[in-house]
C-alpha cells in the first residue's frame, strides 16, 4: 500500500514539474517574440528617422533595453539571442548604410549594438557568477538540511537506544534482585537459606564485640517428618514444612531472624538480649503451637518439633560453633524423648 502511494505521488510530482517545464518554455517564447518584434520595429524606425538624430538615439536606446531584458529574462537563450541580433544588426547597418550608401551618420547604428553586445555580455558574466554563488548557497542549505535530518534522526535514535538501554537495566536489575534473592532465600519456604542465616551469625558476633551485646541460636528439628514425607509424598512434605514455617513465623518477635538449613531443620536467632528463662519459654511456646493439627490437602496431620539452644557469647565465639552447639543440643533433647527444649553449655 505504501508503495503504491508513493508511486502515485511521484508520477503526480512528474506531472506538476513536467507541467511547470512547458508553460516556463511557453512563457520564455512569448517573450523572445514580443522582444523581437519590439526590437526589429526599432530598427526599421531607426532606418527611416536616421535624419533625425535626437528620434534616433531614443529608438537605439530601445534596442539596448530590449537586449538587455531578454539577458535578464530569458537568460542563456536570451542572450544568446540578444547577441546574434545585435551582430546582426551592426552588418547590415555597417554594410548596406554606412559602406554601401556612404552613409556616415549611420555609425552610430554600428556603434551602439557593438556596445550593447559588451553591456550584456558583462550582464550575462555577473548573472552566471550570480547563479553559480545562488546553486552553491541553495546547495549549502540542501546540504545543511540534510545535515539537519540526520542528526535529528540520530538523536531520535539515540533516545530510542536509551529507552532501550533503560529497559535492560531495569531487566538486569530485577534479574540480580531475583539472584540474591535465590542466592540468600530458601526457595520452598521463602525464609532466609543457610548462607543468609551464617553471614547474620557473623554480622552479629562482629557487632556484639564492639557492643558486648549478647544472643542466642535455637536449632529447630522436626520429629519424624521424614515418616510423613514417604508415607504421604514429598508433595505434602513440602506443603507442611510451608505451613510450619507460616506457623513460626507469626509467633516469632520481628526482630529474630527464622530460616531453615535445609530439610526439616530450621534455625531461629534470637537478636534480643533475653534471659536464659525468656529464651526457654519463647521456645516453648513455638513447640506447643507446632503441636496443634496442621491442615494440608484435606489431611490433619500432627508434628512435634526438638529444640536446641546454643547462647552468645557462654557456648560459642563464631557462626560455626553455635550452629555446631546448638545443633548438638538439639540432639540431645531427641535423646532425652524428643518434643522438648535443650540447652547446651562448653562442657559437652
Amino acid at each position: 500500500m505504501e508503495k503504491i502511494k508513493n508511486i502515485t505521488d511521484f508520477k503526480k510530482n512528474y506531472l506538476e514539474n513536467k507541467k511547470m517545464v512547458g508553460e516556463s518554455m511557453m512563457a520564455s517564447g512569448i517573450k523572445i517574440g514580443i522582444c523581437l518584434l519590439i526590437y526589429f520595429t526599432a530598427i526599421f524606425l531607426e532606418l527611416l528617422l536616421s535624419s533625425t538624430s535626437s528620434i534616433a538615439g531614443v529608438v537605439a536606446q530601445l534596442q539596448v533595453m530590449v537586449s538587455v531584458y531578454l539577458v535578464v529574462a530569458v537568460r542563456e537563450k536570451g542572450y544568446q539571442i540578444a547577441v546574434a541580433i545585435n551582430i546582426l544588426v551592426s552588418l547590415i547597418v555597417g554594410v548596406t548604410v554606412v559602406i554601401g550608401a556612404g552613409n556616415l551618420d549611420a555609425i552610430p547604428g554600428v556603434v551602439v549594438p557593438i556596445c550593447t553586445i559588451i553591456t550584456i555580455s558583462i550582464i550575462s558574466f555577473y548573472e552566471k557568477s550570480f547563479d553559480t554563488k545562488l546553486a552553491e548557497a541553495t546547495e549549502q542549505k540542501k546540504e545543511l538540511s540534510n545535515l539537519y535530518d540526520e542528526l535529528a534522526s540520530s538523536e531520535k535514535e539515540i533516545l530510542q537506544q536509551n529507552v532501550k538501554l533503560k529497559e535492560l537495566n531495569g531487566k538486569m536489575k530485577q534479574r540480580e534482585v531475583r539472584l540474591n534473592y535465590l542466592a540468600y532465600t530458601d526457595v520452598l519456604t521463602g525464609l532466609p537459606n543457610r548462607e543468609m542465616l551464617i553471614n547474620k551469625l557473623d554480622f552479629l558476633v562482629e557487632r556484639s564485640q564492639e557492643k558486648l551485646e549478647r544472643f542466642a541460636v535455637v536449632f529447630i528439628d522436626l520429629d519424624n517428618f521424614k515418616k510423613i514425607n514417604d508415607y504421604k509424598g514429598h508433595y505434602i512434605g513440602d506443603l507442611l514444612l510451608k505451613s510450619i514455617a507460616d506457623r513460626i513465623k507469626k509467633i516469632i518477635c520481628q526482630q529474630d531472624m527464622l530460616g531453615r538449613l535445609g530439610g526439616d531443620e530450621f534455625t531461629l536467632i534470637i537478636q534480643r538480649n533475653l534471659s536464659e528463662r525468656e529464651i526457654f519459654e519463647y521456645a516453648e511456646k513455638i513447640r506447643t503451637a507446632l503441636l496443634e493439627i496442621f491442615e494440608v490437602e484435606n489431611m490433619e496431620l500432627n508434628i512435634s518439633a526438638s529444640f536446641g539452644i546454643a547462647l552468645y557469647p557462654r557456648d560459642g565465639i563464631n557462626s560455626a560453633e553455635l550452629l555446631n552447639y546448638s545443633d548438638i543440643a538439639m540432639y540431645k533433647a531427641k535423646e532425652f524423648g524428643k518434643n522438648r527444649v535443650q540447652f547446651i553449655n562448653q562442657r559437652v
